[in-house]
């Protein structure tokens, strides 16, 4: 098989494209539109498929690419079964099943020859991939090095699971769960009975109260305060009987935040550098960098500098901290930094 440089390239990532284009025509052309559920389920599904491949290729390693090949695979699955469904309510006629559910059917067994390749090849790491730019902490990989409590402390309550990556100098205590393929900073303090899930990536200097769930999708990069019991979500909407696994959303939290007890990040809102979200805010959307958020849905009441002092802006944009002396300046709705 020939090197392949970019996800777009698979021809299974095409095929699965394609398959989710055809069914969003059927929604678009029939009744099935406003079957709401029924809509919102196969169209989930169908873009799940594409969306999986791509992002395990993204991934950079065989073993991670596998994983995500197999949900694909399981959402080509679903989609057929929604098909019948969609058949059994009159969406669509026998011909159109027969033909969607063959490519469905062609995609699953496409990508079940190509996660036999994976499993036999001898390249087991960045097969595809010769680059990351993700935001990486400083860490070491606790699947190839010997534990060392030099490094970091964890209490002995602690579970720690294979493939978790740690920063020296980093603390986790009592009941807390680091999961698959964590990887956290430098000098991080992670408090007791939090849960840290699979492929969650905390900067250095994260500090990290008792009881909070940080979910897969949740990147925080360096020197970010995360409040007691706060919550990360990372499904837009959650139902017991559906399987939402392959639609988690991505939420970065940039350098220097804090978010205050009690408060709740929607998934896919980003949040800008040196932003404060006060106690029991419920974010919404977008943060921008600097800027100060409360209330429930979160409202931004103004701007904050990165000692954490409220900015007065005066007739020209500036403002001045009272602790760094550092000043800043309000331009076009957007704050910056423009030192002393």
């Amino acid at each position: 098989m020939a090197t392949v440089k970019q996800f777009e390239d698979l021809e299974i990532w095409q095929l699965a494209f394609q398959l989710s284009n055809d069914i969003y025509a059927v929604i678009k052309k029939t009744e099935l539109e406003t079957d709401y559920s029924l809509r919102n389920q196969i169209d989930r599904s169908s873009i799940s498929i594409s969306d999986n491949i791509a992002e395990g290729f993204e991934r950079g390693g065989n073993k991670e690419f596998i994983h995500f090949l197999t949900i694909a695979k399981a959402s080509c699955g679903e989609v057929r079964s929604q098909l019948y469904k969609v058949h059994s309510r009159s969406y669509i006629d026998e011909d159109k099943l027969t033909n969607l559910k063959e490519k469905s059917v062609l995609i699953s067994k496409k990508i079940g020859a190509f996660i036999s390749y994976l499993q036999k090849s001898d390249y087991k790491e960045n097969k595809f991939k010769e680059e990351q730019t993700e935001y990486q902490p400083e860490t070491r990989n606790l699947k190839s090095e010997t534990l060392n409590p030099k490094l970091f402390f964890n209490h002995k309550t602690a579970v720690i699971d294979e493939g978790c990556q740690i920063g020296e100098g980093t603390k986790i205590w009592h009941f807390s769960h680091v999961m698959p393929n964590c990887k956290i900073g430098k000098n991080c303090n992670i408090g007791q009975n939090v849960v840290v899930s699979p492929e969650v990536i905390l900067g250095n200097n994260v500090k990290v109260q008792n009881n909070v769930s940080i979910y897969t999708g949740v990147i925080c990069e360096d020197d970010v305060f995360l409040g007691p019991s706060m919550v990360f979500t990372n499904v837009i909407n959650p139902r017991s009987a559906i399987n939402r696994r392959g639609e988690y959303a991505k939420t970065i939290v940039r350098k220097g935040v804090s978010i205050g007890a009690n408060a709740t990040i929607v998934c896919g809102n980003n949040i800008g550098e040196y932003a404060f979200i006060g106690a029991g805010a419920v974010v919404t959307k977008e943060v921008p960098p600097y800027a100060l958020l409360v209330g429930n849905p979160a409202k931004q009441i103004g701007w904050i500098s990165e000692y954490g002092h409220r900015l007065e802006f005066d007739e020209s944009g500036e403002a001045l901290c009272e602790e760094s002396k550092e000043k800043y300046k309000l331009e076009n709705n957007s704050v910056s930094k423009i030192g002393n």
